[in-house]
């Protein structure tokens, strides 16, 4: 069975979207094991679960990783640090009513706080 090109399509644009910044987890490339991965944040299996498959492409649920750290966080072993989230995942994540699937992976968001100064 050929693939839908409309669907290849949109999983083509997500991977080069997500990964055109490189590995977004390890500041030194020398730490990275290629290649760079499009990550999803909250799991295309929870999405799918929740009848949201229409949500499997948007970048604004992803970030680039190298394999190493990809295939850490999915393990379980060492989860992406919760300031390596980028604000788009957060914003996704909250207009889904799913900010607390990031914080239950991730940890809870800090949000900046005023200058105590001021």
């Amino acid at each position: 069975m050929a693939a839908d090109p409309e669907l290849q399509g949109r999983q083509e644009a997500f991977k080069r979207i997500v990964t055109r910044n490189g590995c977004q987890i390890h500041d030194d490339p020398l730490d990275c094991e290629y290649p760079i991965q499009a990550c999803h944040l909250i799991p295309k299996s929870a999405l799918k679960k929740r009848g949201l498959k229409e949500y499997f492409w948007d970048p604004r649920n992803a970030l680039g990783a190298c394999y190493k750290a990809h295939r850490r966080s999915d393990a379980g072993l060492e989860r992406f640090p919760v300031e390596r989230i980028p604000d788009a995942a957060w914003d996704f994540a909250t207009e889904l009513g799913l900010d607390y699937m990031l914080e239950n992976l991730y940890g809870k968001r800090e949000l900046d706080r005023p200058d105590p100064a001021l």
